[in-house]
């Protein structure tokens, strides 16, 4: 039995080595994994959707930030919230130009390559990018945004549906 516990020890030990030990990918096969799954484009339409998003948002915290001060009143308040929306077409401007161009882009590009070589081995990287450069790769990649979206609808619908009951259940 001792010995039996030694060679699954020794195994391990070695198994959590050799993991450790796995190399790293370069810089090089990082980006060609990035371009083969067309995270470029990717971010670019991500900072495009935060543009047309985060002036609402901004308004919205704004507008709330106004409304539940208490050091206010009507007259003061009613007056804060004129200035928002008066300052809200240059904010939202200024947020368009700064989300919308290309050196954002590549700036979240170039952080972003450190953070696959953390996660992954070369050998990920090797693979992944062969996968993604594959027919089946290049599907997922056309068919993941709609199948995500589709998720999140089953998703919002189940957890409404839970919620729903729980709050009758504890009426």
């Amino acid at each position: 039995m001792k010995k039996f516990v030694l060679a699954a020890v020794s195994a391990a030990v070695f198994a959590a080595a050799t993991c450790a030990h796995a190399a790293p990918p370069s810089e090089a096969a990082v980006r060609e994994l990035m371009e083969a799954t067309n995270a470029r484009s990717s971010m670019a339409a991500s900072m495009q959707n935060m543009s047309k998003a985060l002036p609402q948002v901004l308004r919205l915290r704004a507008e709330a930030v106004v409304r539940n001060n208490p050091k206010l009143n009507d007259d003061q308040r009613k007056a804060e919230l004129a200035n928002v929306e008066r300052r809200m077409p240059a904010i939202t401007a200024a947020l368009q130009k700064e989300l919308n161009d290309p050196k954002l882009v590549d700036e979240l590009y170039n952080q972003v390559v450190p953070m696959y070589a953390r996660h992954f081995t070369a050998e990920d990287v090797k693979a992944l990018t062969a996968f993604y450069r594959s027919p089946a790769g290049k599907k997922s990649l056309q068919v993941m945004p709609q199948l995500m979206a589709d998720s999140a609808q089953v998703a919002q619908k189940l957890t409404q549906e839970r919620a729903k009951r729980i709050i009758e259940q504890t009426k």
